[in-house]
This record gives structure tokens, C-alpha cells and sequence, in this order.
């Protein structure tokens, strides 16, 4: 009677230990799974590369300035200031329409 008891014991905990794995291991994967996708978005969006954050940048200072090129009078005042604007964001002379199509798109 005693090696019934203990069998009978022993067969409670396993199946105690089956109903657990059973109910935990999702929960613990998903929550696993969840946890590295908030981390890899949260890396994604903390690592801009380089190129982004020059674009961000570039359109930042440039917007108004080909704006102001693209409503002016061609030799107007207003014209030549926005070419040099521009030049100084990019840094040089460049195609007025491709830098700007490129900024403003």
C-alpha cells in the first residue's frame, strides 16, 4: 500500500509539472517573442542609419530655401538667395531643380 501511495503521488506531480509546462511554455514564448520584437524596433528606431538622419537634416534646412527658388523670378533678389541658401546645405554648388525636386519630394 505504501509503494501505491507513493506511485500515486508521483503520478500527481508529473501530471502538476505537464499541466504547467503546458500553460507556461506559451506564455513564456510569447512574451519572449514579444519582448525581442519591441527590442529589435526599439533599436531600429534608436540606430538611424547615417543616410537618414543626412536627409532628415538636409531637408531641415533646405525646404525653405527651394521653396523660395522655386517661386521666384528667375534674377530676382530673391532667386540668388535661395541659390546660395542652398549651396550652403549642400555644401557646393549644385542642380537647383534635382536638389530640390529631391528635398521637397
Amino acid at each position: 500500500m505504501a509503494c501505491e501511495n507513493k506511485l500515486h503521488l508521483d503520478i500527481n506531480g508529473i501530471i502538476r509539472s505537464v499541466a504547467v509546462i503546458a500553460v507556461g511554455l506559451p506564455v513564456a514564448l510569447s512574451v519572449s517573442g514579444a519582448t525581442n520584437a519591441l527590442t529589435r524596433a526599439a533599436e531600429s528606431a534608436a540606430e538611424k542609419d547615417a543616410a537618414t538622419v543626412v536627409v532628415e537634416e538636409l531637408r531641415a534646412e533646405a525646404t525653405r530655401s527651394c521653396v523660395n527658388w522655386l517661386v521666384s523670378k528667375v534674377d530676382s533678389k530673391l532667386e540668388r538667395e535661395a541659390k546660395n541658401e542652398i549651396d550652403d546645405a549642400f555644401g557646393g554648388e549644385v542642380s537647383y531643380k534635382e536638389a530640390c525636386k529631391y528635398i521637397l519630394r
